[in-house]
């Protein structure tokens, strides 16, 4: 008779109530693999208050084995070194959006640096020519009253000359009465 088959007495003391799905995961095998091991060993299995298949399974056979990792065709170690260059490679995306964020920010803090730079450099500019506009505004007030003054000028000095003119056409003796306040130049003075 087989250990731990039906009905052996001695191994039943030691031996653990377990599914299929805890089998195989102690084992370290597949499901399926854990059903046909029962009927192979010809353990006895029998239902639970849950409807869940149980076997009575003997001590060796209810500890992982020895040196073996579960890994049925190497799925597992695969997909594990797939999540880790994935995750591998998610973090350097995420360093290199990072990166990019970083200097995207940096590039913007210039680009508002220089624009406020800019800003005040046209206030400057605005202020320097509205201050250039009073300058040239008095300027021009300046030179229209120059120019009436020369005007008024010029009429004073050609109302000169023609005084003077006039003043030297007169003979002597007019100009004496003239500037006495006495008779008209135009008047003709009678020689005695």
């Amino acid at each position: 008779m087989q250990a731990g088959a039906n009905g052996s007495t001695e191994d039943a003391a030691d031996s653990r109530w377990m599914s299929f799905s805890e089998l195989a995961a102690t084992r370290r095998i597949a499901t399926s693999s854990a059903m046909k091991l029962v009927k192979r060993r010809g353990w006895r299995c029998q239902m639970d208050n849950h409807g869940t298949m149980r076997t009575l399974v003997p001590p060796e056979w209810s500890e992982p084995p020895p040196g073996r990792e579960f890994d049925p065709g190497g799925l597992v170690t695969h997909a594990i070194n797939a999540l880790e260059a994935s995750v591998a490679a998610l973090r350097e995306r995420a360093e290199a959006a990072e990166q990019a964020t970083r200097t995207e920010r940096e590039r913007a803090d210039r680009a508002v640096q220089s624009r406020d730079a800019e800003r005040q450099r046209a206030n400057s500019l605005r202020d320097r020519i509205d201050a250039l506009q009073a300058d040239l505004a008095a300027v021009e007030m300046e030179i229209e009253e120059a120019r009436r003054t020369a005007v008024e000028a010029t009429e004073c000095a050609e109302a000169l000359r023609q005084a003077h003119a006039r003043w030297q056409q007169l003979g002597r003796l007019a100009r004496i009465r003239e500037a006495w306040g006495g008779g008209s130049p135009a008047a003709p003075v009678k020689k005695t």
